[in-house]
């Protein structure tokens, strides 16, 4: 599947909470390193179930949608 430019990336969305990757990171219960690692194309993010609902709540707060971000987040 191609991915839609106009779809946000994990970066964007972090941006757009006006969030650093350390406070990112908390929120999810990751890392800085996996993040930053993430946003640098270094390494694929995967979360687990409690993350994905912690990172809805979030796109939320942020006025967003899960259904707003792409298939694989870049």
């Amino acid at each position: 599947m191609s991915q839609n430019s106009n779809l946000p990336t994990l970066r964007q969305v972090r941006e757009r909470l006006n969030m650093t990757q350390e406070e990112f990171a908390r929120e999810l219960g990751t890392t800085t390193r996996t993040i930053g690692r993430h946003e640098r194309g270094e390494h694929k993010l995967r979360l687990t179930l409690g993350q994905i609902k912690r990172l809805k709540e979030l796109l939320e707060q942020a006025g967003m949608s899960i259904d707003d971000l792409p298939d694989d987040i870049d």
